[in-house]
């Protein structure tokens, strides 16, 4: 029997590659934890974050003879955990009432719109939805989003308070968040998983 200390990630790969069960073991214990976490911040529902830890073991186990000296175990696990809550997401986009529940645990501010801009399937939904703002909000929130301008430099540019600069980005970000997660709600989950497995 193995005395509980760290493995290094290469004799953890080498045990794995060999089918050692002692090596899935050690896996389990030193990740299981921060993958239960980060998928129950996605969900918030036990029994889909049991399924969904299991089914990321088992893809490591099934996909062991891939395994290389140089794979970072946590990065593999932590991939293979995010694609399985990204095809949840999709499955649960075509169940509403699962979809309902899921958006209920959804809370995303303007700051986190950021990573939205960077996904290139998603920036022609969002232009459109920002063509949606009255006219000066949007110019307000291109400049800051868009071009990266500090709201001291949208105050200055546009010849208006800072608070109301703050104020037009507010109610972007409500209006965004509220279209995003009513219309879009693929592209709000895909967001989430993203900013939980960052």
């Amino acid at each position: 029997m193995r005395m509980h200390c760290p493995i290094d990630d290469t004799e953890l790969v080498l045990g794995l590659k060999k089918g050692e069960p002692w090596a899935y073991e050690e896996v389990y214990d030193q990740y299981a934890d921060t993958l239960t976490y980060k998928l129950y911040r996605l969900v918030k529902r036990t029994e889909i974050v049991e399924e969904l830890l299991q089914d990321t073991f088992l893809k490591l186990w099934n996909g062991r003879k891939n395994l290389t000296n140089e794979t970072n175990i946590k990065a593999y696990l932590l991939v293979i955990a995010k694609n399985l809550a990204i095809d949840f997401f999709h499955r649960a986009s075509k169940d509403k009432e699962l979809e309902r529940q899921l958006l209920l645990h959804v809370r995303v501010s303007y700051d986190h719109i950021q990573p939205l801009l960077e996904e290139k399937e998603t920036l022609e939904v969002l232009e459109k939805l920002i063509s949606q703002l009255p006219p000066q909000r949007q110019r307000v929130f291109r400049l800051i989003k868009l071009e990266g301008k500090t709201y001291e430099e949208a105050s200055q540019y546009f010849g208006v308070s800072i608070s109301t600069i703050k104020d037009h980005m507010a109610k972007s970000a409500v209006f965004l968040r509220d279209e995003i997660a009513k219309n879009h709600p693929e592209i709000l989950f895909s967001l989430l998983v993203t900013l939980v497995f960052k």
